[in-house]
């Protein structure tokens, strides 16, 4: 099978070698190949660089960029990263704000209240991730393959036959950059849980999409026990 790209055509072997020629014989997955030809099948939604040295229309010279992005993802999974302090300093003006609605609070008790708001907020940019790589091992040998790095654009998993799958962690968690993306294509949706109730999730849409029955909530929590166990670095929230 040979895949058009910018008005040259490349077979499947073609492609195979610029992987290998860019990645290494021990980066270079079967996963890997299915992600770019998926890519490839919809170069509107491969990322483009930005330096002006690389060209998209020259895949083999792009493909050094794209595979860049693909193992800088997968190395930073969270179950092999270390993540970072938060560098952002709270908002002062939310702890006064809380002063002005709780007059009788103590003090400390507001100052605990921002501290713990802020950890929060880091604790939720990693969600994302978690449930990335958990996918990643459930659909392994299922024919979807995880897009690393942002590999193609507003798409987390694809199919080997093509199918493209955007994940989120919640139903109001797209942005609108997201959204606008998505609009016109085939790329499907599915989001973890219902935003408007407590403790409610769409894993049987996902059984659905990807035809596999072990993917529940429960499976997911114990995999995040897991990463948390196995590499607690992962995430960096300071003990008070």
């Amino acid at each position: 099978m040979d895949i058009d790209y910018k008005g040259q055509s490349y077979s499947i072997d073609q492609i195979v070698e610029i992987l290998n020629n860019w990645a290494g014989e021990e980066h270079y997955s079967s996963e890997m190949l299915t992600v770019l030809t998926c890519g490839l099948k919809n170069p509107a939604l491969l990322p483009k660089p930005k330096s002006k040295k690389i060209t998209i229309d020259n895949l083999p010279d792009y493909c050094r960029f794209w595979v860049d992005k693909y193992l800088s993802g997968i190395r930073n999974r969270p179950s092999q990263r270390t993540g970072n302090p938060p560098s952002t300093i709270p908002d002062s003006l939310l702890a006064y704000i809380f002063e002005q609605k709780h007059p009788a609070m103590p003090i400390p008790k507001v100052e605990f209240a921002l501290v713990s708001h802020s950890k929060m907020m880091t604790i939720e940019t990693i969600v994302g991730d978690l449930l990335e790589e958990f996918l990643s091992v459930q659909l392994k040998d299922t024919g979807w393959c995880c897009c690393w790095g942002t590999t193609i654009k507003a798409v987390d998993f694809c199919h080997k036959n093509g199918r493209l799958l955007q994940v989120k962690t919640s139903d109001n968690s797209e942005n609108s950059s997201s959204s606008d993306i998505r609009t016109g294509t085939t790329i499907e949706k599915w989001a973890r849980r219902k935003s408007r109730k407590k403790n409610e999730y769409y894993w049987d849409d996902l059984q659905d999409i990807t035809q596999m029955k072990n993917l529940t909530e429960t499976l997911f929590r114990e995999f995040v026990k897991k990463v948390l166990q196995d590499n607690p670095k992962c995430i960096h929230i300071q003990n008070d």
